[in-house]
């Protein structure tokens, strides 16, 4: 049809309009229509003639066909507009289908007029009864996200969002479930659910490069938010895709779930490959020492003592781990001198500790007894003294050195004498 033609039947529609000639406005709305079935504004006009003859039953079907079309296209404010007219028909003339659909607006229209009015708590919870009610009615969980985004609950709004994606997932709808993923994207494109959805999607797809970008955000989320099970899976994913680099964070994964054989055989992978890595030695180290492979660790830790001979931290899990493999003495050694060094720092309540551990494993330790004695002593202690000599004393005459014990209990009898 030629455009004047088009634009001629504009005119009559508008002129019947405008004397309320409804049907015969709604007959050049036909016209338009046959020109164009695709064209929201015309169905919404039709849908205004249709309501002012009070014929509900067709007025809502043409408001139905300018929803669908502006809900296509993301016009949102039309829809709402729609909605607020659709309001107001009567489904006393409605099929059963189309009361359907016109209570879900009208429970919909409720619902947002209390989050108009102020009442948000009330809202969600009128649209979660109307979910409940209707689980697959997903302008109900739209809706509902857009009231969360709203009010700046963006995860919830998220999850509404999710909620409707992996039900389109779940019917192998992957474009539909796309464009729900493309939304969530925009709202929070680094949180897990959105992470959960872009890899699965990326997985269905064939997309390898999506799978190792996905998949390998969502392994470092959910091990920061405590899901390992989640974590392990989702780096497993990402490296069959070729994600080499998530290595590390597997092993830290596998740590986290107690799995210490695949933590190992991995870390072990790791440390040939970067041989000098002292954080692959330390995990290795910590893992050892957790599975008592008491021999493993000690390798570890000497080589880890050779990097850094000065870190302390190092030198109480050398005397742990030389004791657990046998090697008394050298275990001692460390801990005297952490003991020393603690003194040297005027640090003298970590020195006591040391000299008790000491004590613990060899309580005929004399060298450590003169030394508690000492610092007492200098710390005017003097029933402390006085109890660190008794012991010496009789450690002294077990060992069957009377002289060394008879100096010892000189000492006692002038700490007595003093007040």
């Amino acid at each position: 049809m030629p455009e004047e033609d088009k634009t001629m039947i504009v005119k009559m529609a508008f002129l019947y309009v405008q004397s309320e000639e409804w049907y015969k406005a709604i007959e050049e709305y036909k016209k338009l229509l046959r020109m164009d079935p695709y064209d929201p504004h015309v169905y919404n006009m039709m849908g205004d003639a249709y309501a002012k003859k009070k014929d509900d039953k067709d007025a809502f079907e043409a408001y139905q066909e300018s929803r669908e079309l502006y809900s296509k296209i993301g016009n949102m404010a039309k829809v709402a507009a729609i909605d607020r007219k659709v309001s107001k028909l009567s489904a006393d003339r409605m099929d059963p289908q189309q009361k359907r659909l016109f209570l879900t607006i009208t429970k919909s229209q409720e619902a947002e007029r209390m989050a108009a009015e102020g009442n948000f708590d009330e809202a969600v919870a009128h649209f979660h009864q109307l979910i409940a009610a209707e689980p697959i009615n997903f302008s109900y969980r739209e809706k509902l996200a857009n009231l969360f985004l709203d009010n700046a609950h963006v995860s919830e709004a998220v999850a509404q969002l999710k909620a409707i994606a992996d039900f389109h997932l779940s019917e192998g709808r992957v474009d539909a479930a796309l464009a729900y993923a493309g939304k969530i994207s925009l709202i929070d494109p680094e949180g897990i659910d959105t992470l959960r959805l872009m890899a699965v999607l990326a997985k269905k797809k064939g997309d390898t490069e999506g799978v190792a970008k996905y998949y390998g955000k969502l392994a470092q989320t959910a091990f920061d938010a405590g899901f390992h099970e989640e974590a392990k899976a989702a780096a497993e994913e990402a490296a069959q895709a070729g994600r080499g680099d998530l290595k590390p964070l597997l092993a830290k994964t596998l740590l986290a779930l107690k799995k210490h054989a695949e933590a190992k055989q991995t870390l072990e992978a790791l440390l040939k490959e970067s041989p000098g890595d002292e954080a692959l030695l330390e995990q290795l180290l910590a893992l050892s020492e957790e599975t008592k492979d008491w021999a493993g660790a000690h390798g570890h830790i000497t080589t880890l003592i050779q990097k850094r001979p000065d870190d302390p931290k190092l030198q109480p899990r050398l005397a742990r781990v030389l004791l657990q493999v046998g090697k008394r003495s050298e275990a001692l050694q460390v801990y005297m001198n952490l003991a020393l060094a603690a003194l040297k720092d005027n640090k003298a309540e970590a020195a006591f500790s040391y000299f008790d551990t000491i004590l613990a494993l060899e309580p005929d330790n004399v060298e450590v007894l003169k030394k508690k004695a000492e610092i007492y002593l200098k710390l005017g202690k003097k029933q402390e003294v006085i109890d660190t000599y008794k012991k010496l004393q009789a450690v002294y005459t077990q060992k069957k050195m009377p002289e060394e014990a008879k100096r010892v209990g000189l000492i006692l009898t002038k700490l007595a004498g003093l007040k």
